[in-house]
């Protein structure tokens, strides 16, 4: 059997720091309340643990069943203070043409990551889905012995914090009105019937989207950076996106990210729109080689 791998964490266990307060709300509409949401799995808090005498073991986190037609046991593959979370499977079981079976293996993939997120573990080196190794050895003899120092760097710096991942886009009604009250001349020039004049006009607009994405992004991320660990930008998804980000946040730091997130999201009104999703594995800032 076959060793598919989900994530690289230290071993054993070590919980991380409980955030600070309890996470802010968030709502689910259009113009929610900027704190994190979308998620039922993923959990900004949780309760502490009961007190346990110092020269207990670490309790074994809960890990699950993972990928594949029939469903296997998550379990620990250990190389010195590193552990490789894998389950067996079939050759050729998973990564195949079938679409429904894909989105099971995703799913269950995804579902193994949020769980160790959900029990606190302090620091989670995600690995992205579909890598399979032929033996358990081979993921040993592969990543963890020639890697172990750089596994040991990432989990370092990833330690204590997860993802929270943030797209805002634009009410595109809100800021056409906005663009044309600042330049009154588009409006005059909107009246025009030819051709060439109404490309020159849509041509102008979008110049003036673009320019506002530009500097309503930087307003965004200055805000944001005091708070957050690291950022990545992605690319805009459409004309109305202003920020497409990806976020390491401390654990305990969670709250006062959420605080931020809802001051800017009154600050700007109804002009954009907040959706953030989080706390996540940080699939965005796992820099692991296979």
């Amino acid at each position: 059997m076959a060793s598919y791998l989900y994530a690289i964490v230290p071993w054993p266990v070590e919980p991380a720091p409980a955030p600070a307060g309890p996470p802010a709300k968030s709502a689910k509409s259009a113009k929610p309340k900027a704190g994190r949401g979308g998620r039922k799995t993923a959990k900004a808090s949780a309760a502490p643990a009961p007190s346990s005498p110092a020269n207990a073991p670490a309790p074994r986190p809960a890990l699950g069943m993972g990928v594949g037609a029939v469903a296997r046991p998550v379990e620990a593959l250990v190389y010195e203070d590193l552990a490789a979370l894998v389950s067996t499977v079939a050759p050729g079981e998973v990564g195949g043409d079938d679409v429904r079976s894909l989105r099971r293996d995703m799913k269950a993939h995804s579902a193994v990551l949020n769980r160790l997120i959900e029990q606190g573990l302090a620091s989670v080196l995600p690995v992205r889905f579909g890598v399979v190794f032929p033996t358990p050895q081979l993921l040993v003899d592969r990543v963890l012995k020639p890697q172990y120092r750089l596994l040991k760097s990432h989990l370092q710096r990833l330690r204590g914090a997860a993802e929270v991942s943030l797209k805002v886009t634009y009410a595109e009604d809100h800021v056409l009105r906005e663009i044309v009250a600042e330049h009154p001349e588009l409006a005059r020039r909107s009246g025009g019937t030819s051709y060439q004049s109404r490309i020159d006009f849509g041509q102008r607009i979008a110049r003036e989207i673009q320019a506002r994405q530009d500097r309503d992004a930087h307003w965004l991320l200055d805000a944001l950076r005091p708070v957050v660990r690291d950022v990545r930008a992605g690319k805009p998804a459409s004309d109305m996106t202003v920020l497409n980000a990806s976020f390491l946040v401390e654990k305990e730091v969670l709250p006062r990210f959420d605080r931020v997130l809802e001051q800017l999201n009154a600050e700007v009104g109804p002009l954009m729109r907040f959706n953030c999703v989080g706390p996540l594995p940080p699939y965005s800032f796992a820099e692991l080689h296979l």
